[in-house]
C-alpha cells in the first residue's frame, strides 16, 4: 500500500480531530473572554492559556495537513509537520518561561510546571513524527502522528479545564465560594 492510500484511510480520523480542535478554540476563547481580567493579570494563566491555544493550533493544522487533497509524499508531509512542531515551540517559548517566573501565581506551581511537561514532550514527539516521514517510514510516522493527536486533544482538554476552574475561582469571591473549596 502506497502513502496516499494509507493517508486516505486516515483522512475521518483528521477530520473529527481537525473539528475537534477547532471547537475547543473557540470555546476556550468564549470561556477565557469571560473572565478576561485574570488572564490578563496573571502571566502563569496567560501562559497555560497560550500553551493550550498552541496544542489546539497543533492539532488543527496537522489535521489540516493530513486531509489536504491531491499527490503528497511522507517527506512533504514530515516537513510540513515538523515545521509546525518548531513553531509551536517559538510560539509558547516567551510565555512559559514568564509563567513559570511568575510570582503571582494562580495556578499551583507543580501542576504548571506537569502541564507544560506534558505539552512539550507532544510537541517533541511531533516533531519526532514528521522526522520519521521525511526518513520513508510513513507507517511508523502516521503511528505516531495518532498518538501525538489524541495527546494533544487530550492535554488542550486538561489545561482548559485547568483554565476555567481557575480562572472562574480567582473571580468568585471568598464569601461566594462553596465550602470545603
Amino acid at each position: 500500500m502506497n502513502f496516499l492510500t494509507t493517508l486516505q484511510g486516515w483522512h475521518d480520523f483528521y477530520s473529527i480531530m481537525g473539528m475537534a480542535a477547532g471547537s475547543l478554540v473557540g470555546l476556550l476563547f468564549v470561556g477565557l473572554s469571560m473572565h478576561l481580567r485574570v488572564v490578563v493579570t496573571h502571566e502563569d494563566v496567560r501562559a497555560l492559556a497560550r500553551v493550550t491555544m498552541a496544542s489546539l493550533g497543533l492539532s488543527l493544522v496537522l489535521a489540516l495537513f493530513l486531509v489536504i487533497p491531491g499527490d503528497t509524499d511522507p517527506s512533504s508531509t514530515g516537513w510540513e509537520v515538523v515545521g509546525v512542531g518548531v513553531a509551536s515551540f517559538v510560539i509558547i517559548g516567551r510565555p512559559l518561561v514568564s509563567g513559570v517566573r511568575s510570582s503571582h501565581r494562580a495556578l499551583n506551581f507543580r501542576h504548571l510546571i506537569l502541564r507544560f511537561g506534558l505539552t512539550i514532550g507532544t510537541f517533541v514527539a511531533a516533531i519526532v513524527a514528521g522526522v520519521i516521514l521525511i526518513a520513508g517510514d510513513y507507517q511508523a510516522g502516521l503511528s505516531w502522528l495518532v498518538g501525538v493527536s489524541v495527546s494533544l486533544l487530550v492535554s488542550a482538554l486538561r489545561n482548559s479545564w485547568d483554565l476555567l476552574v481557575t480562572v472562574g475561582s480567582a473571580t468568585i469571591g471568598p464569601s461566594e465560594r462553596p465550602q470545603g473549596s
